[in-house]
């Protein structure tokens, strides 16, 4: 009788331990539906992953990462790659779609694309503004 009852909970015990595995798409370890989003832009890159190599930082440089993270290709001088070869997946602010140069834009930390696939960001008054930022300032495209 005991010996019964030990071997039903084991049973159970593992049935419930593997149900949320069997459950999982193979095909992500996204725990949403990325790339979806309102905001996406054209050349979007579904597959990009924090700190990972990348190779279109000018045009289309928009990706996202786990959980849908807005990332950027950026091209990072004296990194590892050969000099000229690629760039890394980087933070980016909040993606606001593709938006026209000079139109009005949400806050100063908002980053889009330009019709013709270039990095915007927000620059309060200005609108949105071709370029990049990184630590040494604003860089215009």
């Amino acid at each position: 009788m005991f010996r019964r009852l030990l071997v039903s909970a084991a049973a159970a015990g593992a049935v419930i331990a593997l149900a949320p595995g069997a459950a999982a798409d193979p095909q992500t370890d996204y725990p949403d539906d990325p790339g979806r989003y309102s905001t996406d832009v054209p050349g979007m890159s579904y597959d990009a992953r924090l700190s990972a190599p990348c190779f279109s930082w000018e045009r289309n440089v928009f990706g996202r990462g786990r959980g849908g993270e807005p990332l950027q290709c950026k091209y990072i001088p004296n990194q590892t790659q050969p000099p000229g070869s690629g760039g890394y997946w980087t933070s980016s602010y909040a993606l606001y779609g593709v938006q026209q140069v000079g139109a009005p834009c949400p806050s100063p930390q908002s980053a889009a694309q330009s019709p013709d696939g270039k990095p915007m960001l927000c620059l309060g008054a200005r609108g949105w503004q071709p370029g990049v930022k990184t630590g040494a300032g604003f860089f215009p495209m």
